[in-house]
């Protein structure tokens, strides 16, 4: 029953929407008439045009005219345009009065109909109207006609600019040029207007009487024209023709029919086809660009007969119209009625939809409370097991803190037992050299690995609660001096500049804090602002006395941080999205130490704009712990194990030093990776047998691969300001470096890291820890694939064939293809050189030499000396030249050089060739 109650109300909403639905009529078409001006001729066209938007209801016909104002009219197109019309008809004031208008709408896609008049830009989608030249033509001939070939003719012209007085005046004088003896006396202009054709006529009248007819751009001026010269007396007995031919009342066709015209030109307005044109337009239907009317001169012959059919038309238009009128009166009457009735049926929905909801009411509510307490037993039991699963979440939490402090335990045994041995070996005087600078890299890491213990168990120490402050005064001011100055070195290596500046501190600059926690705050704070600050930018630390506290501000010009990952930097475990390295800690820490303090860490930054990093601690603690006076002279807190992680090394023997001629025949190898000890490890192997190059991160690796252009670059995957994956895209992508073999050595060692890599370019994937030979055996093997590449293009005769055979990729195969049709195609021009071919390829000189020798064993002046001389030897071959013109048309400047060249590439003399 209450299914069947709550279906029924539901079933009348649909049916009311359905029928709300259909009659919905779709979006019609708008369409904006801009006229000229206003007049006879173009009151009958909109009276067309509005009678085809009642035939067709899918329009609406929006009419507006300038009455000959060529800024009105701008203005009004340019409404239209703002207004979103769909379709625009513009009948021209003047040929370039409303140009731009008219292409503002068409480049705006609005599809635009010229009407009767041109302007002077090509910008419109169709053209509709008589053939006004032809017009101006066919009057020319009949009034040449009437004064069989002999006679004088004044001519009253339209709007001066107009299209329509252009051509018509063009047609006529075009047909009474053919007639010697017809001689046009005055021409004078008007503006459409009676009034302009009496002004006119009044003119030519005080010039000259002596003509036969008067030839009149229209009706109106040729009217005027008559009167005019009935108003000055003139005797004689003038003929005058006209263009239009209006059925309309004192129109031209009465007075042709009447004797006062001696013809007219039919100038039919035609809105319906207007209409047509602009419907094919918009349903995207095929038409033409230029359509023209139908017309015919008008003479006392069938002037009766065109005055009645064109009455008749009218007189079924105004039937028309007036029907057009009832329908629209019954629609309303009809759209009212409906309004009433889907009244009533909405009212009715209501009363039964009410009617049926309090039923539903009394029905629901007895089984409410039931349900009710139902729910509440079920979220109990969700509450326990929510409850539960917290618990069980926070025992597996605790159990993984566990597991980890009691790994760090136990890393402190097998640290103690490497890092003491190591010690009393640094001790020995006798160990120098490669194995001293070894163990000093040995002593460096294991420090820093007790470091990172350490910071684990503050950590676990922090979660239990157990982390105490060991208070102590101490002068704030010189200790934030000290601990500052601990990175000096390390950012004047990265050049970077670092400050410290303080204010606030008058007399008193003692505070009370655990000021080795402090201390610890300072360095994790300060190493990460070094660790994502670029070579150039700048490290600004602030110590600020502010009433009762004191504000450590560490500010940075790196890259900055995400707006999604500001509140989550200080997470225990949270690393930033493409961060080079860490554990995740170091910020909890600064966190933990800062809240043990009762003081709070925050962070302000913005992507591209750096970070501040900002901690506020009270001056004084006030939790009764015992304070002592510490006078001792503060020691750093960075020590080189620490530093090492930040610190881009001293890569002078890398980066800086050029390749020198003694080290020409050694492979050139570039390292990048931002751990300075590894770079120093992956030095030590390589540099016997090659010569090493440096970067610290993969932007400055990228720039000096493009400049040195290695033989093999070595890189890590996890580094700042440039990951290791986009340096390989990168250098996979340039011109002057895809040639590179990339070695991607990472601690990350997943399947899909691996994926990652070879989807990125790198040619070879080695996992930390790494042994020593494994690396050597990679790199040796990369090399001989590329030897390999040299040998094929040493000894073949088709290169191109040869190394689309070999294992290059596309872009290297692409650079060989175009080098060698390059060398081809300027093979006889003696003037081209090495410059020619960079320019050709886009490479600087230095770049295609150490490319070409990469990747050919050969010099670009070897490749380009040993293509002219296969060519020349070919030519020989051919018998069809002498030896100097063989010279010459391979680019030698002298016989003899190519003779010289010849002999030494090949062992036999050119005319050996010749005379075989």
């Amino acid at each position: 029953m209450k299914k069947y109650l709550i279906t029924i109300p539901l079933l009348i909403i649909a049916c009311v929407v359905l029928l709300a639905a259909c009659t919905r009529k779709p979006r019609p078409f708008v369409i904006g008439v801009s006229q000229c001006s206003e007049d006879i001729w173009r009151n009958k066209l909109n009276d067309e045009l509005k009678m085809g938007e009642y035939i067709n209801d899918s329009i609406i016909v929006k009419l507006a005219s300038s009455n000959d104002d060529n800024v009105l009219q701008n203005k009004q197109v340019n409404q239209f345009v703002d207004e979103g019309v769909d379709l625009l008809v513009v009948s021209s004031n003047q040929l370039s009065a409303i140009s731009k208008a008219v292409e503002r709408a068409y480049d705006k896609g609005i599809p635009v109909i010229l009407y009767d008049r041109k302007t002077n830009s090509d910008k419109y989608t169709a053209f509709i109207g008589c053939d006004n030249y032809l017009i101006g033509k066919s009057m020319g001939t009949f009034i040449a006609q009437q004064l069989h070939g002999k006679g004088r003719i004044v001519e009253i012209t339209g709007l001066e600019g107009s299209s329509p007085a252009l051509e018509r005046h063009r047609g006529f004088m075009d047909a009474v040029g053919a007639y010697p003896g017809i001689e046009v006396v005055a021409s004078e202009g008007g503006d459409w207007k009676e009034e302009s054709g009496i002004q006119a006529m009044k003119r030519i009248l005080k010039r000259t009487q002596d003509f036969d007819y008067v030839y009149a751009h229209n009706d109106r001026l040729a009217w005027g024209a008559y009167v005019a010269s009935q108003q000055m007396g003139v005797g004689k007995r003038y003929k005058y023709t006209g263009v239009d031919g209006l059925a309309t009342e004192g129109g031209g066709l009465e007075l042709v029919r009447d004797g006062v015209l001696e013809a007219s030109y039919l100038y039919p307005t035609k809105g319906d086809q207007v209409i047509a044109l602009a419907m094919k337009i918009l349903t995207r239907k095929p038409f033409d660009k230029d359509n023209y009317l139908s017309t015919s001169i008008i003479t006392k012959a069938n002037a009766e007969l065109t005055l009645m059919e064109a009455r008749d038309a009218e007189r079924q238009s105004r039937n028309l119209k007036t029907l057009h009128n009832q329908v629209n009166q019954y629609l309303s009457d009809y759209n009212a009625q409906k309004v009433m009735l889907i009244g009533l049926g909405v009212f009715l929905l209501v009363c039964v939809t009410a009617a049926a909801m309090i039923f539903r009411g009394y029905i629901i509510k007895a089984k409410l409370n039931e349900q009710l307490a139902k729910a509440n037993g079920e979220l109990e039991e969700k509450n326990e097991e929510l409850k539960r699963l917290n618990e069980e979440v926070m025992e597996l939490t605790h159990s993984r803190l566990v597991f980890f402090t009691n790994i760090s335990h136990e890393l402190r045994t097998p640290l103690t037992l490497i890092a003491d041995p190591v010690e009393m070996m640094l001790e020995d005087s006798s160990i120098k050299g490669r194995s001293r600078e070894l163990l000093k890299m040995v002593q460096r890491n294991a420090l820093a690995l007790q470091q990172l213990v350490g910071n684990i168990l503050d950590f676990r120490k922090i979660q239990n609660g157990k982390m105490e402050l060991s208070l102590s005064r101490f002068d704030i001011v010189e200790a934030m001096r000290v601990w500052t100055d601990d990175f000096r070195l390390t950012a004047e290596r990265k050049k970077i500049r670092l400050d410290c500046v303080s204010t606030g501190f008058d007399t008193d600059r003692m505070m009370v804090a655990d000021k080795e926690k402090m201390a610890r705050i300072v360095f994790n704070l300060i190493s990460n602002a070094l660790k994502y600050t670029p070579a150039g930018g700048e490290i600004h630390v602030t110590l600020a006395a502010e009433a009762d506290n004191i504000r450590i501000d560490v500010r940075d010009t790196g890259k900055g941080i995400a707006s999604s990952e500001v509140g989550k930097v200080f997470e225990r475990f949270f690393q930033l999205k493409g961060a080079a390295s860490g554990t995740g800690i170091g910020l909890a820490l600064v966190k933990s130490f800062a809240e043990l303090h009762h003081g709070e860490a925050r962070v302000e930054s913005r992507p591209g704009m750096g970070a501040d990093f900002i901690v506020v601690i009270p001056r004084h603690q006030a939790d009764g712990a015992p304070i002592a006076d510490d006078t001792d002279t503060i020691t750093p807190t960075a020590d080189e194990a620490a530093l090492q992680y930040i610190d881009d090394g001293d890569k002078q023997q890398g980066k800086v030093q050029q390749l020198v001629s003694e080290e020409a025949d050694k492979p050139t190898i570039l390292i990048i990776d931002d751990n300075n000890d590894i770079r120093q490890y992956e030095r030590t192997l390589l540099q016997d047998a090659y010569f090493v190059i440096e970067a610290a991160d993969g932007r400055e690796g990228l720039e000096v691969a493009r400049r040195e252009v290695p033989d093999l670059v070595v890189c890590d995957v996890m580094m700042p300001v440039m990951d290791g994956l986009e340096f390989t895209e990168q250098l996979k992508t340039g011109t002057a470096t895809s040639h590179i073999p990339v070695i991607m050595l990472t601690a990350k060692n997943l399947e899909e890291h691996r994926a990652e890599g070879y989807e990125h370019g790198a040619d070879s994937y080695i996992t930390k820890p790494f042994h020593g030979k494994v690396l050597l055996a990679r790199i040796d093997n990369l090399l001989k694939q590329r030897k390999l590449l040299k040998h094929v293009y040493q000894r073949a005769a088709d290169v191109e064939t040869e190394v689309e055979a070999t294992q290059l990729n596309a872009r290297d195969k692409q650079f060989v293809k175009q080098l060698n049709a390059i060398i081809q195609q300027h093979l006889s021009d003696c003037d081209f050189g090495v410059e020619d071919i960079g320019k050709e390829i886009g490479l600087s000189r230095v770049q295609l030499y150490r490319k070409v020798k990469a990747m050919t064993g050969s010099s670009v002046v070897d490749i380009l000396r040993k293509a002219r001389l296969a060519k020349g030897k070919r030519l020989l071959e051919s018998r069809s030249m002498t030896i100097a013109e063989v010279a010459y048309e391979v680019g030698f400047s002298a016989p003899s050089y190519f003779t010289k060249c010849f002999k030494d590439e090949y062992g036999i003399l050119p005319g050996d060739i010749a005379n075989s």
